[in-house]
């Protein structure tokens, strides 16, 4: 009895290894393919939306998106309504490009005082009412007239 022997040659056995594609390494391609989409998510809904921030949420996504925290906060923002009145820039009122609609500050002030003539006159038409020479009608068409003037 004597025992064949197939010998396969190895270099040939590597080339058919090479032609014939791998599924395990098409598998990994494809799921290393969908990470990366998945990742710069945050950044192409932000181009997408154009919103005036953009380019911040862009750089926390690439900075921080390998902590799932940047990569969800930077979603948040990318998703986030964005209220752009018709007259301001896309920056914001500021023009920092930080927020929005950047709070103003209000600041409460005391109207301006009536000029000395016009209080002087006022309190002329006040005695007038309370002596009696004028209305009260007449009293309030000429405190309005005078206010507005």
């Amino acid at each position: 009895m004597g025992g064949d022997v197939c010998r396969v040659d190895p270099l040939a056995r590597g080339l058919e290894e090479r032609s014939m594609p791998n599924s395990d390494a098409i598998v990994l391609g494809l799921f290393f393919i969908a990470v990366a989409v998945i990742y710069v998510l945050p950044t192409v809904v932000a181009f997408r939306r154009r919103h005036p921030n953009r380019y911040v949420i862009l750089v926390i996504n690439v900075a921080f998106g390998g902590t799932i925290i940047g990569w969800g906060i930077a979603l948040a923002w990318a998703l986030h309504a964005v209220h752009r009145p018709k007259d301001a820039p896309s920056g914001g009122e500021s023009g920092l490009n930080l927020f929005i609609n950047d709070p103003k500050k209000v600041q409460l002030v005391e109207p301006p005082p009536l000029p000395p003539s016009t209080g002087q006159e006022l309190e002329r038409l006040h005695r007038l009412l309370a002596e009696g020479a004028l209305t009260q009608a007449e009293f309030d068409g000429l405190k309005a007239k005078l206010i507005s003037a």
